[in-house]
């Protein structure tokens, strides 16, 4: 008579694979979760400084203002910029230009509103969720145009009457749920990025950076 045989894995086989699984798993979730966390933080930077830099090379090749503001209505026809709001809802790019069909140079100063859609050079929307929860902004000149960042025809910030010769900075400050983590080197979770009068966006990374005193958002 043959004997049939059963072949399957034993009681301790099967708790060493899922203490194994468990283990693989407590180590790779985090590590996948730092990872995803660290792609959207790079993306949301990416995009705002390309933004920046769109509006400021815009500025210089049509010799007109160009201001970058918040909006929570990008997409609209028009849109329109939003005084109280912030730049996590989205953003618009746009000539800014108190003279109707402007001849070359002849831009007048920037009025802060989107005449017609036609004006309109980009539009992005709303950050992603955790960033937007965490993502704040400060600018010199809140006390005239919250938030605004226009760029005049020779590429610098745009000096604004309020503040006489002064022209202003601009910060931006981008953070997670990671708040003032330290990913690794010195590097931060979060991103500040500092507009000079030039122009010129700068990427701050380090956490000595976003933590120090020079950071008037106070890091994450």
């Amino acid at each position: 008579m043959n004997k049939q045989s059963h072949s399957g894995f034993t009681l301790i086989e099967l708790m060493t694979t899922l203490l194994v699984a468990g283990v693989v798993l407590g180590i790779g979730i985090p590590a996948f979760n730092q990872f995803v966390s660290t792609n959207q933080m790079a993306s949301g930077v990416n995009d705002l400084t390309s933004s920046l830099h769109l509006a400021r090379t815009e500025a210089v090749k049509r010799r007109a203002n160009v201001t970058v503001c918040p909006s929570a209505n990008p997409f609209a026809d028009p849109p329109a910029c939003d005084n109280a709001g912030n730049f996590a809802d989205g953003w618009i790019i746009f000539v800014d230009c108190t003279v109707a069909a402007p001849p070359v140079g002849t831009c007048g100063a920037p009025n802060y509103a989107v005449a017609d859609r036609t004006d309109v050079l980009n539009a992005h929307g709303p950050m992603i969720e955790d960033l937007a929860n965490n993502f704040s902004t400060f600018s010199t000149n809140l006390n005239v145009t919250p938030g605004y960042v226009t760029y005049s025809p020779t590429g610098f910030t745009r000096t604004i009457p309020a503040l006489g010769v002064v022209q202003p900075i601009s910060d931006f400050q981008l953070c997670d749920q990671r708040g003032n983590q330290d990913v690794g080197a010195g590097i931060a979770a979060g991103r500040w990025i500092r507009i000079s009068p030039t122009g010129r966006p700068q990427i701050f990374r380090e956490v000595a950076e976003i933590q120090s005193a020079q950071n008037p958002l106070n890091g994450c």
